[in-house]
């Protein structure tokens, strides 16, 4: 039988040229092989969903209000770093092209006023991110519309400490929406179980393995807490309370973060602050908005995300191939409220299940697009 995962080393570094023939895997397509295998492969390696699928209100409210968070970051830098140094304020128009894209961030840029105060400037260019990000209401969902969103990033502006940490900034970018494209090299041993020398057993490596992958994705925001790097990550939730908190204590794409900034940065990143926003507004709007520190070590986290990201890389060179051997966790059959779409694939015989697969539609998903 397989026995313990043991982390002999771990080298995270950028991908170059000859890295780009390994498989490639960020967060959310790691989480959703485990969340179920059958769903994260095919959704996210294949890229195929079922055609007629519904909006994932979630996801796109959670993009569209990135955009503003995004808007506020880069606010901070150019009112705070970038105030009297031209060479700077250079740096931030072309990140600000990055992000947002020429013609809209322009159309941002215009709704700042050297009149008005530091607090209507900021709402008026983060509310312009979210009303061009091309995210619109649905009727069957009155607690994610284009109004709530704009209450609560009012609120996220007016919690947020514009001279309390000092954005990351290098001659080519500012620690504002940072792709990042990481690879991934791990040593591991499984253990054996071995008659001891003398009484009681004994646990010894055997048989080194390599596991290598590209690991990519995007982070919020990259500062300086004093003088230490921190990653800043923002989430949206209907609910964000103490256990909606807790979430992000262990969480692996926390860990995969601080990771990927010291390998985009060279330098060492083991803090890291999560800020969610709830939507709609809580009636007081100081509960709207929740942060928290999430720091991080070398043991126990950093070894438990290499023991994560080997299991789930393996799972997936296993039934890449072969979807239909895929373990269905059935525990997710039903997600936030809804059945999966997969059904009817899973419940399908074999013949019918290629049939099926055909006709889904392809939906190229990766943190790097636009990139």
């Amino acid at each position: 039988m397989p026995s313990p995962f043991m982390l002999h080393s771990l080298d995270v570094r950028m991908t170059e040229e000859a890295d780009k023939h390994l498989p490639t895997y960020d967060h959310t397509k790691l989480s959703s092989i485990n969340t179920c295998p059958t769903w994260g492969i095919i959704r996210y390696s294949h890229h195929k969903r079922m055609p007629g699928a519904s909006r994932a209100m979630a996801l796109e409210a959670g993009a569209a209000a990135h955009e503003s968070f995004a808007a506020v970051k880069w606010y901070q830098y150019w009112t705070r770093q970038a105030k009297d140094d031209n060479k700077k304020k250079m740096l931030a128009i072309e990140e600000g092209h990055r992000i947002f894209g020429e013609d809209r961030f322009y159309n941002m840029l215009n709704t700042i006023s050297h009149s008005a105060t530091d607090r209507t400037n900021i709402i008026n260019f983060s509310l312009e991110a979210l009303y061009t990000s091309g995210y619109y209401d649905d009727p069957s969902d009155r607690r994610r519309t284009i109004s709530n969103l704009s209450e609560g990033i009012i609120c996220y502006i007016d919690s947020y400490d514009l001279d309390k940490y000092k954005i990351y900034e290098s001659p080519k970018n500012i620690g504002v929406e940072i792709a990042f494209d990481t690879t991934v090299t791990v040593e591991w041993s499984r253990m054996s179980d071995n008659k001891s020398y003398g009484s009681g057993n004994v646990l010894k490596p055997v048989n080194l393995i390599t596991t290598e992958a590209r690991f990519t994705g995007k982070m919020d925001g990259l500062l300086y807490n004093k003088d230490r790097l921190m990653i800043w990550e923002d989430k949206t939730g209907a609910r964000i309370d103490d256990a909606w908190l807790s979430q992000w204590v262990l969480s692996h794409q926390i860990t995969g973060y601080c990771l990927a900034a010291t390998a985009f940065t060279g330098e060492e990143c083991l803090l890291a602050q999560v800020s969610g926003m709830k939507v709609p507004i809580a009636k007081t709007p100081s509960d709207t908005i929740r942060k928290e520190m999430v720091n991080r070590s070398y043991d126990p986290f950093i070894t438990q995300w290499a023991n994560w990201f080997v299991h789930s890389v393996e799972i997936d060179k296993t039934y890449k191939d072969h979807i239909e051997d895929a373990p269905k966790y059935t525990h997710s059959c039903n997600r936030y409220f809804r059945p999966c779409s997969f059904v009817p694939y899973c419940v399908a015989d074999t013949d019918e299940k290629k049939q099926i697969l055909d006709e889904m539609e392809i939906d190229e998903w990766s943190p790097l697009a636009g990139e």
